[in-house]
């Protein structure tokens, strides 16, 4: 039969078994005669091939290399897998297994076949064709060698935490022997060294080897070099030892030196760079990854065409992540031990261990670290040190040594430039403005589009503005209009996502869909029970929060803490009752989530300031010293402090937070004075005047709370009645705010609508009527009266009288009363009685929100403007009289008119007054 007639399975079998023998016979020759016979010729010298029929193998020359390496590590692998018989077959019975590995592994290096690759390495030096198939294929090479040497490890190394330290220093140190047994050849010298390094390894694998903390960073870790200062770590050596580069400037290690100037890494990289090739996948030319028999492949393709498995953990077939668990990379980072952190108690990956061996995690590591910053002063993380001291992160980004910004002149400029060249510093770069394409507003670019660098507005008006394509005629996102028509995003060349899969819905996405669509499947997501199962028992709150009229702020919520903790109710983790949620963390989420649990009626409403009055109270008592102490100060606020709150709920009804911490203080100064009592060894019974004069040396802030606490334990005989403390007077800021700032402030308040109309109201009535933010916060709409006489006049109930308020002040209340709406997002749509709701359910914003939005509006500060409200005030009023509309004491009242120069004789003369007056609004 002609040779062109035989069937084409014939002709592909016989062509693969002489690329076999080539490759056999390439293999044979370097193992047995040394680099000289890996070149072609060579290897058809060896086998009678002719230079057609070489080629018509393998292309090129890199080809049959390439080709050559592969089976070179095949050996490799089968030379181990023959040390393992060997050595089990010789070792003794008590071998453990870490000297076993290390004994088959340096058996199986001393075979040709490793001999063979170590030498084309060191051809490659000076073969940059060789050089390059060695590149190309290192990375398929060091996956197999450590793939191999975690299976002669075993399951039970491979998965200590300190593993891959070891074996990546085994491999070392097995090119290492390899090398010095091809002179040396001594079995003696060599049977030492493999057990000195079977103990090295087993050493780490124990944490017996000395860690220390590094000088710079603070890492227990092992000393790479030891100096004057301490201990450093690699990296700190590393960064210690950098140097301004010739080529870009910027400081980073020395890759090499040219002429004695310094070039860093990234330089020599761009100068030296490897040579494009036309990948066989993508058909772009880039740097090869890997050479197939097909022909290169560039990086990208090369992982995507990483074998693929199916995990046995998650059950998706994925990319093998860590070779030793034989999982994905989710499940391998997943299955990494947890243990529970020695100083904080929470289970999370342990970071390092101290002396004692006990775990660390990373959030207490960082706090135990932290140094005072020799820029800012505040203890943080150091992030590097000079001559100076330490440096946190913040303040080494302004004075470490690198070339200026380009921008702003001032910090030092990022390792990188920018796309444009530009050398800026990390906050010139994220504000780096450039001119938009389409509306030349000098902006961020969003997207680069054909025209040029496009702002977000200009996308967001393409997303929004919907016509039909005059091309496609489909109805989408307007992208230009030409004289025909408007024209699509797709028929222009330009692809990003602005329509919902789901809905159809145009603009923005969030995570692939729209984010009203997102929020329905995360708030489906979240309320589903481990069995698919909705949890119908909480239906309350997911129709709560489907009320939210931003879905985009409902996606954030269940990614936040809120959501975390509505999914430990679902599953059962959390149980919903006030005491599981007392137990918690009293954090912002918690008390928004108690009180949608209680909007929901899935919770029985309680006061919330008397609940945590209580739970300080337990933890006050659990820090005290004794029993004895324990008694008293249970006592002390069983029969004295809980007799005030109940006063106070029925006085104000309420009970507020400034009032329970008062409280609280109470019961912590008398802690406090117990505690010193027993040090000092004596007892309260046998208190002295000079003991306690001493204490309030030292606690003078505390004298007033713990002068309530003595005169109780004296009026009880817990106490000498002969000892006492004084009284402290407290002497208030009478620093006040100018009339005129004061009065041009509250006039752009009542003018501008560009500001929020609750800060406008509430800045007003600052200014004018000398209010405190607590007394507003509480105002519902109750409070609010229409005067009988005047429409269009409101008021406010603050004290006796009424108070008439300015006819444009009254404008923005009225404004207020029918506008107002809670912060929250899911309570957008139900009515709330107070004028400034807050973010929690049912509760107004606090005191300190509304200072720190009023001092935003230009309030220097709510005290010193109240203070010049109130001077004005008795200036013209008199102090009864302002006492009776604004709802203060008395006491406070006739202080501020001595304040001003007043008397009590004018009380008479300003009554005579009043009745000459015409009646109106106040």
């Amino acid at each position: 039969m002609p040779p062109d007639s035989r069937p084409s399975g014939i002709r592909a079998a016989q062509r693969e078994a002489t690329r076999q023998r080539i490759v056999q016979i390439a293999v044979e020759l370097l193992t047995t005669r040394g680099l000289a016979a890996t070149t072609t010729v060579r290897v058809q010298r060896a086998g009678g091939f002719s230079r057609g029929a070489l080629l018509h193998h393998f292309p090129t020359r890199e080809a049959m290399l390439g080709a050559t390496i592969r089976a070179l590590m095949e050996r490799n692998e089968a030379a181990v897998r023959q040390a393992e018989v060997e050595v089990d077959a010789a070792a003794p019975a008590n071998l453990d297994r870490v000297e076993r590995a290390v004994r088959v592994l340096c058996a199986s290096v001393v075979r040709p076949a490793f001999i063979a690759e170590l030498e084309l390495w060191a051809a490659a030096r000076t073969d940059s064709a060789l050089r390059e198939v060695l590149r190309c294929e290192e990375k398929r090479a060091r996956r197999d060698l450590y793939r191999v040497v975690a299976e002669v490890f075993g399951e039970d190394v491979v998965a200590d935490e300190r593993y891959p330290m070891v074996a990546s220093l085994t491999v070392q140190f097995l090119r290492g022997l390899a090398i010095s047994n091809v002179l040396r050849g001594e079995r003696r010298g060599t049977e030492r060294l493999i057990t000195d390094w079977a103990a090295v390894a087993r050493a780490i694998l124990a944490g017996s080897l000395p860690r220390e903390p590094c000088w710079v960073c603070g890492k227990v870790v092992l000393a790479a070099v030891h100096t004057e200062e301490g201990a450093w770590c690699e990296r700190c050596r590393q960064a210690h030892l950098a140097e301004p580069c010739s080529r870009c400037g910027r400081t980073a290690p020395v890759a090499i030196r040219d002429e004695g100037w310094p070039v860093c890494k990234a330089c020599y990289q761009r100068e030296h760079q490897r040579p494009l090739r036309r990948c066989v996948d993508c058909g772009e030319d880039k740097p090869a990854a890997r050479l197939t028999d097909e022909g290169p492949l560039c990086e990208r393709c090369d992982n995507r065409r990483a074998p693929k498995v199916l995990c046995p953990r998650c059950g998706k077939t994925r990319k093998v992540g860590i070779v030793s668990t034989g999982g994905c990379r989710a499940c391998a980072q997943r299955a990494i031990p947890r243990q529970p952190c020695c100083n904080c108690g929470r289970t999370r990956l342990v970071v390092y261990r101290d002396a004692d061996g006990e775990p660390w995690c990373d959030r207490c590591r960082r706090r135990a670290q932290a140094e005072p910053c020799s820029g800012c002063g505040a203890r943080k993380v150091v992030c590097s040190r000079d001559h100076n001291g330490p440096w946190c992160k913040a303040c080494w980004e302004v004075v470490r040594p690198g070339p200026p910004c380009d921008d702003c002149g001032q910090r030092p400029s990022m390792p990188m430039p920018g796309a444009d060249g530009v050398a800026r510093c990390v906050p010139c770069h994220l504000a780096a403005q450039v001119p938009c394409a389409r509306c030349g507003t000098t902006a961020r670019a969003e997207r680069h589009w054909p025209e040029g660098p496009v702002c977000l507005s200009c996308v967001d008006a393409v997303r929004l503005t919907h016509a039909r394509c005059h091309r496609c005629g489909e109805l989408a996102g307007v992208f230009r209009r030409e004289a025909a028509g408007p024209l699509c995003p797709d028929c222009a060349g330009v692809t990003f996502s602005y329509q919902c899969p789901t809905c159809g819905a145009m603009g923005r996405l969030l995570r692939g869909q729209c984010p009203s669509c997102t929020a329905r499947r995360d708030l489906g997501e979240v309320f589903t029970q481990p069995d698919g199962q909705p949890a119908a028992w909480l239906a309350p709150l997911a129709e709560l929060l489907e009320n939210y009229d931003n879905p985009y702020s409902l996606c954030l919520y269940l990614r936040r803490p809120g959501g975390q903790l509505i999914r430990r109710l679902v599953t059962g983790e959390l149980a919903c009752t006030h005491q599981a949620l007392d137990e918690l963390r009293q954090t912002t989420a918690v008390q928004h989530l108690r009180g949608l649990l209680v909007l929901a009626e899935l919770l029985e409403p309680r006061e919330e300031e008397l609940a945590q009055l209580t739970r300080d109270v337990q933890t006050l008592l659990e820090r005290a010293t004794t029993p004895h102490d324990k008694t008293i100060l249970a006592r002390y606020a069983r029969w004295h402090l809980m007799p005030l709150v109940h006063q106070h709920a029925e006085q104000d009804a309420c009970f507020t937070y400034y009032q329970r911490e008062h409280l609280r203080r109470k019961l912590d100064g008398a802690r406090l004075l117990l505690s010193y009592l027993g040090t000092r060894g004596t007892s309260l019974a046998t208190l002295t005047q000079p003991v306690v004069d001493r204490w309030l040396i030292r606690n003078r802030p505390r004298q007033h709370h713990a002068r309530s606490f003595l005169l109780w334990a004296a009026t009880n005989g817990l106490a000498p009645a002969h000892v006492a403390i004084g009284t402290s007077r407290h002497t208030g800021d009478r620093e006040i705010m100018s009339d005129t700032d004061r009065v041009l402030l509250a006039v752009t308040l009542e003018t501008d609508d560009t500001l929020p109309l609750a800060d406008r109201v509430a800045g007003c009535l600052v200014l004018q009527y000398g209010q405190s933010c607590w007394r507003l916060v509480n105002l519902t709409a109750d409070d609010v009266l229409a005067h009988p006489d005047e429409p269009g006049i409101l008021g406010l109930r603050l004290g006796r009288d009424s108070l008439w308020l300015r006819p444009r002040l009254s404008a923005l209340l009225h404004r207020l009363v029918t506008n107002r709406r809670p912060l929250a997002g899911a309570l957008r749509d139900r009515p709330t009685p107070y004028l400034f709701p807050g973010l929690r359910p049912d509760r107004p914003i606090t005191s300190a929100t509304l200072q720190t939005r009023l001092r935003k509006l230009g309030v220097p500060s709510v005290r010193t403007a109240r203070n010049g409200a109130w001077l004005s005030l008795v200036g013209s009023v008199h102090w009864k009289m302002l006492a009776d509309l604004l709802g203060v004491a008395d006491t406070t009242a006739s202080a501020w008119h001595r304040e001003n120069g007043g008397d009590r004789a004018s009380y008479v003369a300003s009554r005579l007054r009043q009745g000459q007056r015409t009646a109106g609004p106040e």
